[in-house]
């Protein structure tokens, strides 16, 4: 670990989690000794027309809570995402790649801003009310909302510049150059692979859509959160299931007409004619730390591809200079095909 890294940890760990942490702390304190003062159902929700929403006191609590929770969620997956599994095989010794990342940057400072935001308005929703004997004279508290959605911004900005900036991967690094495979002028070559999101990914995005899609039933079957959030977390689901079932895995096919990678759905597809191709060389990725994620990703480096896990990927630089990354097995020997073919278009 270099320098650099330890500095940027060192900086999230205060800014992306100490201090969120710290904020949430207090705020629920403060809400602990103001819930015996305030009416019981407490008023939860506000609208033009005034209070529309009521709930037990300790809501609030469990919406700080909630805050905590993302805030510790944030910061794992920022610690942790360099060293994740690649594709079930544990994560391989390699300094080369990135340990820390700009997302791990802007992960910390949303963690400092929403703590700021959500601990306003728990205090103000909470305090409107204290000595009153009915929620629904609680006073609106729409422009301290507004406020705070102005205090979140500044301190996600103070939150990015607390934090030192950490030199983007050289990708070329870990590169090997492709040799293309001996072939007759009357083989033809086919090499056909598939791109899949790891198991560890698939564990997340299975628990992330069987969570919301379960919300959106409770919520639909009690009438809670009324008819707009309900439709809300339909559409939610119904984005996340089809964007689980057109980027879960991708088949690659390396042939004479170039390089095509398609969604087992049928759509989203990419194609790199070989006349297009001008160099190609397998390299090893890391998503959070080089494209910010997992997906269909654009890397901060101008890289850009279908990118599911850590490990052996298969880049191609086209002729305009544009690169394009797929995350194979066997990348090594994907690079060989596809740098075969390009040279017997040339």
């Amino acid at each position: 670990m270099t320098a650099d890294v330890r500095r940027a940890r060192n900086a999230f760990l205060w800014v992306g989690v100490i201090i969120p942490l710290a904020v949430l702390a207090v705020s629920a304190v403060i809400v602990v000794l103001w819930l015996p003062e305030i009416p019981e159902p407490a008023a939860t929700h506000w609208s033009e027309s005034g209070v529309d929403g009521f709930g037990p006191g300790w809501i609030y609590l469990a919406i700080l809570g909630g805050t905590a929770v993302m805030v510790l969620a944030f910061a794992l997956l920022s610690w942790f995402a360099h060293r994740l599994p690649e594709n079930g095989r544990p994560a391989a010794a390699d300094t080369e790649r990135p340990q820390w990342s700009t997302t791990a940057r802007f992960l910390g400072a949303m963690s400092l801003g929403v703590a700021a935001l959500i601990s306003l308005v728990c205090l103000v929703g909470v305090g409107s009310q204290r000595g009153r004997a009915d929620a629904a004279d609680a006073p609106d508290i729409g422009l301290t909302v507004l406020v705070g959605f102005v205090l979140m911004a500044g301190a996600v900005t103070l939150g990015w510049f607390l934090q030192p900036s950490t030199p983007l991967p050289d990708s070329s690094r870990t590169a090997t150059p492709a040799d293309p495979l001996t072939t007759s002028a009357t083989e033809r070559l086919v090499w056909i692979g598939t791109a899949a999101i790891a198991r560890t990914g698939r564990t997340v995005i299975a628990g992330t859509l069987l969570l919301v899609c379960a919300l959106a039933a409770v919520m639909i079957a009690t009438g809670s959160g009324g008819t707009i959030t309900a439709i809300i977390m339909l559409v939610t689901c119904a984005i996340l299931i089809a964007v689980t079932i057109t980027t879960f895995a991708f088949r690659v096919r390396i042939g004479p007409a170039g390089l095509l990678v398609r969604s087992r759905a049928g759509w989203p597809k990419f194609e790199i004619p070989a006349a297009d191709i001008a160099s190609v060389r397998a390299t090893v990725v890391d998503p959070f730390g080089e494209f910010g994620g997992w997906g269909l990703r654009y890397g901060l480096d101008g890289r850009y591809g279908v990118v599911l896990r850590r490990g052996e990927a298969l880049e191609v630089t086209c002729v305009g200079g544009r690169r394009f990354v797929v995350t194979v097995d066997d990348a090594q020997t994907a690079a060989a095909a596809l740098a075969a073919v390009a040279r017997k278009e040339a």
